[in-house]
C-alpha cells in the first residue's frame, strides 16, 4: 500500500514537472491586432461611419478594403477611400476589444453597437453598462487598459 502511495505521489510530482517544463518553453500568444470574425474586422462595421455620421453601421461588404490581413467593410466607396488614405485614424482602439474589460485585464470581444470616440480614438464596448462604466473613471480605465494592451502585445522572453 505505501509503495503504491509513493509511486503515485511520483507519478504527480513528474507530471507536474513536466507541465512546467512545457508551459515554461512555450511562447506568449498575442492577441489578434483587430477584432475579427471570419477574418472580417469589427463584425463588418463601417469603422468610418462613427466618425462622419456619429452612427453605427453595419456594413453589407459592397465596399471592401484589406487591411492588416482582414477584411474591412463600409457603407460607401467615399467612407472606403477615406480609410484607405490613412486606416491607422479609423482603427478602433485596442484592436476593438472591449476597452472596459481590457481596463479590467480581460481581453472581451466588443460588440460594435455600443461605442465612443474620445480624443479622434474609436473605443468599442460589449454593452451599454461597459460602456457607462468607463466614463465614470474614464482618465483611469484608460491608463488601465493601455497598459494591459501593451503588455498583452509585448511577448515575454522565454528561455528554450
Amino acid at each position: 500500500m505505501f509503495i503504491n502511495f509513493s509511486k503515485n505521489i511520483v507519478t504527480v510530482v513528474l507530471i507536474s514537472l513536466l507541465g512546467l517544463f512545457i508551459a515554461g518553453c512555450s511562447k506568449t500568444v498575442k492577441p489578434a491586432e483587430v477584432m475579427s470574425v471570419e477574418n472580417i474586422a469589427i463584425d463588418g462595421y463601417d469603422p468610418v461611419a462613427y466618425f462622419v455620421s456619429s452612427k453605427a453601421h453595419k456594413a453589407d461588404g459592397t465596399y471592401q478594403y484589406v487591411y492588416k490581413d482582414m477584411t474591412w467593410y463600409f457603407g460607401s466607396d467615399e467612407n472606403l477611400q477615406t480609410f484607405s488614405a490613412n486606416p491607422e485614424s479609423y482603427v478602433p482602439k485596442f484592436g476593438g476589444f472591449c476597452a472596459y474589460e481590457l481596463a479590467d485585464e480581460d481581453l472581451v470581444n466588443s460588440d460594435p453597437q455600443f461605442w465612443h470616440i474620445h480624443n479622434r480614438g474609436l473605443y468599442l464596448f460589449n454593452d451599454e453598462d461597459a460602456k457607462e462604466d468607463w466614463f465614470r473613471e474614464i482618465d483611469a480605465m484608460l491608463i488601465s487598459a493601455e497598459g494591459e494592451w501593451t503588455r498583452l502585445n509585448t511577448p515575454e522572453e522565454v528561455s528554450e
